[in-house]
Formats: C-alpha cells, sequence, structure tokens
C-alpha cells in the first residue's frame, strides 16, 4: 500500500518553498501566496490527526479536504498521499491528484478510504508552484477510526 517513491519525488518537487524569496528580501515582496490545507473533521490534539470515521454500510469512507492559497483562481494544486489502494492491477491514490483554487484562492479534494486502512494515521501532502515560481507544499494527517 506504501509507494513511497511517490511520496518522496513530490516532496523533493516542493522542498524548496518560496526558496528564492528566502535568499532575496526583495523576491519576498512578491511572495504573496502560501498554502494552508485544513479539513473539517475532529482533530484529535493529542496525535496532530483528523478523525476520519469509518462508515462500515459505505465501500469507501469519504472527506473533503480544503486548501486555501490566496493566489486567486485558477491555480492548480497536486495532491498526495503516502498509502495507495490496488484495485485490480492499478493502484490508485487516496486522494484525487489535483484541484483547482476559486476566485479566493480556496480549492477542494476528496479523501476516501476503504476499510483496510481502518487504524491508519494517513499523511495528506498538497503542492502548487505560483506565477513567480516560488514552490508551496503543506502536509496534514487523518486517522482513519472505527468508534462506532
Amino acid at each position: 500500500m506504501i509507494n513511497m517513491y511517490r511520496l518522496i519525488s513530490i516532496l523533493w518537487f516542493f522542498v524548496i518553498g518560496c526558496s528564492e524569496s528566502q535568499m532575496n528580501p526583495m523576491a519576498f515582496e512578491d511572495c504573496e501566496c502560501g498554502l494552508e490545507i485544513s479539513s473539517t473533521l475532529p482533530y484529535n490534539e493529542t496525535d496532530e490527526s483528523y478523525e476520519l470515521e469509518y462508515n462500515a454500510e459505505l465501500s469507501q469512507t469519504y472527506a473533503s479536504l480544503d486548501a486555501s492559497t490566496n493566489c486567486g483562481w485558477s491555480q492548480r494544486l497536486m495532491w498526495d498521499s503516502n498509502y495507495m489502494y490496488q484495485i485490480d492491477n492499478e493502484w490508485v491514490s487516496l486522494v484525487n491528484p489535483s484541484s483547482m483554487t476559486d476566485e479566493d484562492g480556496n480549492a477542494r479534494v476528496i479523501l476516501a478510504v476503504w476499510e483496510e486502512f481502518i487504524g491508519y494515521r494517513i499523511t495528506i501532502i498538497c503542492g502548487y508552484t505560483d506565477e513567480h515560481g516560488d514552490h508551496f507544499v503543506d502536509s496534514l494527517h487523518v486517522r482513519v477510526v472505527n468508534n462506532i
């Protein structure tokens, strides 16, 4: 289920994160964009994870994840997770691979998990590059629980 190569590739792509702006104070003024991802799921302070209650009546349990960029519309965000699910011979990510921001710079993506992920702490990563070439990345954790 783990595809660490894919996760490392995405992290490497976004590792710079406004690096030009950090080295050049004049460029920092142009770096008005940002990235913060979140969820409306309950948050567990101890585990530092959002909790997704698995619904056994469905084949998958879904949750939406939100992103805010402050960069306006039509910014393409890339998403990935540290786990994947195999359907037949194809590996499927637990989140949609991309989304676009609206006029306010906000975007949403869907996380879907199967029963096999109960108890797992899933890391979701989101990132993009703005029009100035600055890279932004953020992540959060979702633990799949079955408390009902």
